[in-house]
This record gives C-alpha cells, sequence and structure tokens, in this order.
C-alpha cells in the first residue's frame, strides 16, 4: 500500500515544476490540486499525469469557493451563489451545479471542492438560512454529481459560527451539513479556530473537532480531506500533514512539499501507525476513481463553453 496515494501535491501552471510533477506521479500521488490554468492547460496536464503515473487514472482537484474561473482562467463564469435563490432562471442551483462540473470534466477536473455550505449574507455563501443553505446545496450537489465530477462541502463547522457554542451550532450551521452527509462526495474543515469547540487547534488539525464531534456526535461516514495546506500557516508541513491523518483526515490536499510529506507519512508508518486509516482512505480514493470513470463522458470545451454563456443570458 504506498501511502503516496492520498497525498494531492499543490501545481501552480506558470509557476511548478512539470518534471518534479511528473515524479510525483511516477512515485503514485493520488492526483493534484491545480491553480490558474487555461482550459487548454488543464486538460493536456490532466491526461499527461494520468498517462505518466502507475494508477493510470488520477484526481484533480479545484478548490474553488464560486467560480471555476478561480483555478481555471479562462472558463465562463457562473452566477454567483448568493442570487441563486432569487435567480429567474429554474433550478437555477441545479443548473449552476451542473454545468460547474462539465466544465470542470471537459478541461480534466474530476473533484469539484465546493459547494461553501457557511451560513452568511455574501457570496460564496448560498443564503444566510440554513434551510435554504441545504436546498440549494443539495442542488448543486445534484448537479455536479450528474456531470461525472465529485462534489466536498465546507467549511466545517461553519466559519458563521466561529464564536457560537455547541448547542447554538447545532440549531444553525450543522444543519445543511447533517441533511448533505450522504449527497456529498466529501468534506473539508475549516483552518479557523473555533474557540468554544477546540481553543488551541485549527479544525483541520482538531481530534475534537473532527473525531469526536464530526465522526462521532453527528455520526459523518465519508470521506474528510484536509483544508489546503498550501493556504495555511503551518510551522512544518510534513508534521502537519501526519497529525491530521491522526486526527481523521484521510485525503492531504494542495501540499507543496510532497515528497517530504510522503517521506514522514512513510516514516510514521514503519513506526506501526496509521497503516488502517491509510488503507481506508486509499479504498474511498479507488471508490471515487471508479465513480468519475463509471459517469457520463466529458463535453468537448468549445461546446460546453458555448452552453455556459447560453445558460444564463
Amino acid at each position: 500500500m504506498n501511502p503516496a496515494r492520498i497525498v494531492f501535491p499543490g501545481f501552480w501552471f506558470g509557476k511548478s515544476d512539470v518534471a518534479e510533477a511528473e515524479s510525483l506521479a511516477r512515485r503514485g500521488v493520488g492526483g493534484f490540486c491545480v491553480y490558474n490554468a487555461t482550459a487548454t492547460q488543464m486538460h493536456d496536464f490532466a491526461r499527461h499525469m494520468s498517462e505518466v503515473s502507475p494508477l493510470g487514472q488520477l484526481l484533480f482537484c479545484a478548490d474553488i469557493r464560486d467560480h471555476l474561473t478561480e483555478v481555471v482562467t479562462d472558463v465562463p463564469a457562473l452566477p454567483t451563489n448568493n442570487t441563486l435563490l432569487t435567480s429567474q432562471t429554474p433550478d437555477a442551483a441545479y443548473r449552476k451545479g451542473n454545468l460547474l462540473g462539465r466544465l470542470a470534466r471537459a478541461v480534466g477536473i474530476n473533484w469539484v471542492l465546493c459547494p461553501v455550505v457557511d451560513l452568511g449574507y455574501a457570496s460564496p455563501a448560498l443564503n444566510e438560512d440554513p434551510m435554504n443553505v441545504t436546498r440549494l446545496a443539495e442542488d448543486m450537489i445534484a448537479g455536479i454529481s450528474n456531470a461525472g465530477a465529485l462534489s466536498c462541502i465546507k467549511y466545517f463547522p461553519g466559519l458563521s459560527g466561529v464564536l457560537k457554542n455547541l448547542a447554538q451550532l447545532e440549531d444553525e450551521e450543522f444543519i445543511p451539513y447533517k441533511h448533505l452527509f450522504r449527497r456529498a462526495d466529501s468534506i473539508m474543515p475549516s483552518d479557523m479556530i473555533f474557540p468554544n469547540l477546540d481553543a488551541h487547534n485549527q479544525a483541520t488539525l482538531s481530534d475534537k473537532i473532527i473525531k469526536e464531534l464530526l465522526r462521532k456526535r453527528l455520526n459523518y461516514k465519508g470521506v474528510v480531506v484536509s483544508f489546503p495546506l498550501s493556504q495555511t500557516r503551518l510551522r512544518s508541513e510534513s508534521d502537519a500533514a501526519v497529525q491530521m491523518l491522526h486526527h481523521g483526515i484521510e485525503v492531504v490536499l494542495s501540499v507543496q512539499n510532497a515528497n517530504a510529506v510522503i517521506n514522514a507519512i512513510e516514516k510514521e508508518m514503519a513506526q506501526g501507525a496509521l497503516f488502517e486509516e491509510i488503507s481506508h482512505a486509499v479504498s474511498n480514493l479507488e471508490m471515487f476513481v471508479s465513480k468519475v470513470a463509471g459517469g457520463p463522458e466529458p463535453d468537448e470545451i468549445k461546446n460546453i463553453f458555448e452552453l455556459a454563456k447560453s445558460t444564463f443570458e
């Protein structure tokens, strides 16, 4: 069992080294989190890395809050999340999710790390009411899934609840999560500290929030992914990755020094730790690959771009 499978390096087009990415693909990483690509660049990168990898099929992540344009610069923009409830377009949330998933698949991305289900008034929040957020997010996820892409709800336990106690969170912020557990493919914890839950650790590094709250109290059985490591302030990326795995994270996203992280995980496994956790995570990733492979064929880039531009006119 290769622990590299659960590590997803970040790749920044125009900055990252393609040869290094090829080396990581050959080492067996599960995929890449991509940034600042054009559609053609992304399409060619995804195809090439999958050809290089011994796995044959990789997962390519787009960590977005609202638009795919956040990572692929030339795709058509879709309506902002906070306009979906009042949109004149029928089934606007489903249509956005479906077009988002189809645009992503067309350019080679198969794991769309959205929607944001935090409560709030402005984009990227869907709405301030938890039931409205639940309904809109459910429709978006259905659209993404029917496009053949994977989804992720974030940022648990909800940024709008950063100063709330557990009872308040259960009455508001947790409502979308509990309704969406079986619909979303994965969950991403926040990188913020929630002092009423764990005063010492970011949610993505918290045993209390991931294992005790998310897994035990809320009974979530699905995949938990890390907050992108490249966006956090960590003293040691490798130490943090190992700590995350101990606390219930299964996939480590947007790693900057992937070889060092993989080496640290291998060292931990050599000492008799994390074997069961990583084995379970690898099985889940294999299931994700099968789900993507069994989905519809990706659209041609030109065709889906034209459809996306015309749908919300």
